[in-house]
């Protein structure tokens, strides 16, 4: 990609529009490939972007920090002790699944329930003290790990665990072991409650998202090994009710953990509503960034797709 293109592509993100008729509410543009680094802030804007799902890849992130550095944490270490001092459990048909309930389940949407919990509408009234009993008594129509559905729940879930088997905020290390070597300094993270919102509601910088973006191609820096980003791209289930296979490269034909898997090219993304797109091209070296605030994305996610075309 040169500076022409990118220009050109800057102007189609300004001059479309979404179904209705209006314009994107587009907030940033980011583009780097190789040691070129293009960039757009759409109206001059200068406040950080709420990444919405972008975060769980950020929480898979801290989760591998800990996976690698201690002997005492796996994908597989049971959820549920660490969980059930903190919960009342009223649906004992539950029980025996919540006892089979491990991280790996957390972070490929495969802890068993046939219902999406933990978005907008459905906790919308609700008291976020209330969230976990909320989540531990939705009915588990499916033993762990054989069940996929997209959902906040589990790296809600996944938040609360990391704190509590820490014994520290989760906050204070995420910024110790991910934010800092990193260099983010300037970062909000929602909480639900005294944990962090964890699959969403984090707040960040165009090019601190970058910082992630780069780490998600090569691992490294002290913090996740390139062994853990292979795990977080390890095909989960295919995804045709979210796929969009008219757009070649930018299409979420299947999930990982935390990440989604395009067809083509080995591409992988951070997928976030409204428009935040976090996207790895690894053949290319290069790494995608868009936020937004925008309902139809259809649009938008259509000149996502051209930019990667446009490193080819």
């Amino acid at each position: 990609m040169d500076q022409q293109q990118f220009d050109g592509l800057v102007r189609l993100f300004e001059s479309a529009t979404d179904g209705e008729g209006n314009p994107l509410n587009m907030h940033y543009l980011l583009i780097k490939q190789g040691e070129r680094e293009f960039f757009h802030a759409f109206g001059g804007r200068t406040e950080p972007s709420d990444i919405r799902s972008l975060s769980k890849t950020v929480m898979a992130l801290i989760l591998g920090t800990l996976v690698e550095s201690r002997d005492d944490i796996s994908e597989d270490t049971p959820v549920w002790p660490v969980l059930e001092p903190l919960a009342t459990l009223t649906n004992e048909d539950n029980r025996p699944r919540l006892e089979r309930l491990k991280i790996k389940h957390l972070m490929n949407h495969t802890i068993g329930f046939d219902r999406i919990l933990m978005m907008r509408g459905d906790i919308a009234d609700m008291d976020p003290a209330n969230y976990l009993d909320y989540i531990v008594n939705e009915p588990i129509a499916h033993e762990p790990g054989t069940h996929y559905l997209y959902s906040n729940a589990g790296f809600y879930l996944m938040s609360i665990f990391l704190q509590e088997f820490l014994g520290e905020d989760l906050e204070d290390y995420a910024t110790r072991a991910l934010f800092t070597p990193l260099g983010i300094t300037d970062f909000t993270w929602e909480r639900y409650g005294k944990y962090l919102a964890g699959a969403t509601r984090l707040w960040l910088h165009p090019r601190d998202i970058l910082k992630i973006g780069e780490l998600l191609m090569v691992g490294g820096k002290g913090i996740v090994s390139s062994a853990w980003i292979e795990r977080m791209k390890q095909f989960t289930e295919f995804t045709p009710d979210q796929d969009t296979p008219t757009n070649p490269y930018f299409r979420r034909w299947a999930y990982g953990s935390s990440l989604w898997l395009s067809k083509k090219n080995g591409i992988y993304f951070g997928h976030g509503t409204d428009g935040q797109s976090l996207v790895i091209v690894p053949d290319r070296d290069a790494v995608v960034v868009t936020t937004a605030h925008q309902a139809d994305v259809t649009r938008l996610e259509e000149l996502v797709d051209k930019a990667i075309a446009l490193l080819y």
